[in-house]
């Protein structure tokens, strides 16, 4: 008898009631390939159909609980005909993350194999880091895979230059080996005509953050949207792509948003919930339905409030976990100048605020048209959202964009003292200069968040000195002209407030 086996197709059915019975996922639950000592590329190659060796392929059936392999195996013989280069399948999964619990998306995944096989070229799926755009890819991958005879996953998280990845790419592939970028590109695009391929590059966005890398990626993006092939480019990312038109027939973008409370309670519940705790819909509303915040903030809400959400929600804090902190500390850190000036006044108002009246927050005037380009890119980077009342529209930042922001605004505002303090140099005050930090035109809680924030700091660094300092920054701005100082006074005079009240 033959070393290797393949699954059935009747076999496949069995095995999916199997899978399903165990609330398993066809490739992305870890225990099962792990138990069957295999890896998670193995475990795809058996839902292909393709052979695997005999002993892996009975490991594979016993861990989902089907004791007598041979009644799913595909036991006819083996078809020794040499198939050619172009129609032997070729399946690499080996960049693939291991995501375990995928919930929901049913409504995304039919619109994304509609667009697909509508003749879609080009697929994109954006959304703010955390929000499953990985997961749904794939999901997605698993459920259209066997509609293609090569399928390629590559994760741009590494931030590899052009010619690394279309030479992985090709040379898996037995490709001769290609000399520069065009040449790369020429052989990618003969490739997909050849072949019925799926490529995936998942997470576009590291290789955005370098002007001359994301020039490169989008001048190669549109040549393999613009060639004529039988294959699918699927991309994620959290930046939408300038080419994409989503009125075109070839190129489509799907924009992520957070999951429903059906199935973010699912999530809950399989991190240990009931899915009846009190404050569970709060909860999920708090962090957008987005899936990566959920599963960071539930250890903490375990441990810290014995799984009593309601307990937690009454502290008022939106807590970011690490991992997505460090998300938002790299797209941060990618902002210009006047991108940052624009999310620090979205983040002091914390509602959603009209372009006039944001307009109107600067020092000095600006080009509108400037502004809004600035807005459409940090819209475009999924940092916003936007409300449309009585024809006007409205910006404000996510939640937990808003956190993140408001966090960075206190710490550049007690950064700046820190370093006027030793010098005497109002010339450090740059956002304490530019932003006033309690909202304008308002005296309520909300709008004096940032100023009590930023209290507490000072006073735990400079405790009982802090109105001498203040006194020190107010008594240098009598000379300065009107533009020099800014929102200085104000907001020296606001902390006066607060260490008063």
């Amino acid at each position: 008898m033959s070393n290797s086996l393949k699954v059935s197709p009747a076999g496949l059915i069995i095995v999916d009631k199997a899978r399903q019975r165990r609330g398993w996922t066809k490739t992305s639950t870890a225990c099962w390939w792990q138990d069957a000592h295999t890896s998670k590329a193995t475990l795809r190659r058996f839902w292909q159909g393709e052979r695997i060796q005999r002993d892996i392929f009975i490991a594979i059936c016993q861990a989902v609980g089907i004791s007598d392999w041979s009644e799913i195996a595909d036991l006819s013989d083996i078809d020794l005909t040499p198939k050619s280069q172009l129609t032997t399948p070729f399946v690499d999964w080996d960049e693939a993350p291991n995501i375990e619990g995928f919930y929901g998306r049913n409504q995304e995944l039919e619109q994304l194999e509609h667009w697909i096989t509508d003749g879609c070229k080009l697929v994109t799926v954006v959304g703010i880091g955390g929000i499953g755009k990985t997961s749904l890819a794939l999901a997605l991958a698993d459920r259209i895979q066997t509609k293609y005879n090569c399928l390629i996953w590559k994760s741009l998280s590494t931030s590899p230059d052009l010619l690394s990845l279309l030479e992985q790419i090709l040379s898996s592939l037995n490709y001769p080996v290609i000399q520069d970028v065009t040449q790369g590109i020429k052989q990618l695009i003969k490739l997909l005509q050849q072949r019925c391929c799926l490529l995936i590059l998942d997470g576009l966005e590291a290789v955005l953050s370098n002007k001359e890398s994301a020039s490169t990626y989008n001048y190669f993006i549109e040549m393999l949207s613009q060639s004529r092939h039988q294959s699918c480019i699927l991309i994620t990312s959290r930046e939408k792509l300038s080419i994409i038109n989503n009125n075109s027939q070839i190129f489509r973008c799907l924009t992520l948003q957070g999951l429903p409370k059906t199935d973010a309670v699912k999530l809950l519940q399989s991190q240990g919930f009931t899915g009846k705790e009190l404050g569970l819909s709060a909860l999920i509303k708090l962090y957008r339905g987005n899936p990566l915040a959920i599963k960071l903030i539930i250890p903490l809400i375990q441990s810290v409030f014995a799984g009593n959400v309601a307990a937690f929600l009454n502290q008022n804090a939106l807590v970011i976990g690490d991992r997505l902190n460090t998300i938002l500390q790299q797209q941060f850190e990618q902002l210009s100048d006047l991108e940052r000036d624009i999310i620090y006044w979205l983040a002091i108002w914390q509602e959603p605020i009209s372009f006039s009246r944001l307009q109107s927050h600067f020092l000095s005037s600006l080009d509108p048209a400037m502004i809004l380009t600035v807005i459409a890119g940090l819209e475009k980077r999924s940092l916003l959202e936007k409300w449309v009342s009585e024809n006007e529209y409205s910006f404000t930042l996510q939640p937990l964009v808003m956190k993140f922001v408001t966090d960075k605004l206190v710490e550049n505002a007690v950064q700046e003292i820190n370093q006027f303090v030793p010098s005497n140099e109002i010339g450090h005050f740059k956002v304490l200069r530019t932003h006033w930090l309690l909202r304008p035109g308002t005296d309520d809680i909300a709008g004096d968040r940032i100023l009590l924030q930023l209290r507490e700091q000072l006073w735990r660094t400079y405790g009982a000195t802090l109105p001498q300092i203040l006194n020190q920054i107010l008594s240098l701005l009598s000379d300065k002209s009107p533009l020099a100082i800014g929102y200085i006074g104000c907001n020296i005079m606001a902390i006066f407030h607060h260490l008063h009240s």
